[in-house]
């Protein structure tokens, strides 16, 4: 990732901002929308995450047995929340990869040395399936 320091505008990285900041309020982790935006403006930064931070269930709000080497094992037949769209999703940011192109980072919290996932599985598991670390804003509270 080149711009780490850019704030992303693009349509996709502002859906992404709303649905972490979605999980935020829904989680309890702040208390409104108001406190959640202005966390995720104000208090992040853009940091490359090693994959294996994400095994073990160490992350909270990620399921580990996600990290497959394709996106249909990553999601089998039987466990497809968002049903066809996992595997859309999960081929679409693998393209992106290996097309050398910047994928919009994860939104994590930190909080006493232990992260929550708020938005970004499917990138997690593509960035798995390509062996490329994970960027994600976090934020510390």
């Amino acid at each position: 990732m080149d711009s780490k320091s850019t704030i992303c505008v693009s349509t996709i990285c502002m859906s992404s901002i709303v649905d972490s900041i979605d999980t935020s309020i829904y989680m309890k982790i702040f208390k409104n929308r108001e406190e959640a935006a202005y966390s995720h403006i104000f208090n992040s930064k853009v940091v490359k995450i090693p994959l294996n931070t994400f095994k073990n269930d160490n992350v909270v709000n990620f399921y580990s047995v996600r990290l497959q080497n394709s996106a249909i094992k990553a999601y089998p037949l039987t466990d497809r929340p968002r049903d066809k769209e996992d595997i859309i999703s999960v081929k679409y940011y693998q393209k992106q990869i290996q097309q050398k192109k910047e994928i919009t980072p994860v939104w994590m919290i930190q909080k006493n040395k232990k992260y929550i996932l708020l938005d970004g599985a499917h990138r997690i598991v593509a960035s798995y399936i390509e062996d490329v670390p994970v960027y994600a804003y976090i934020i510390n509270i």
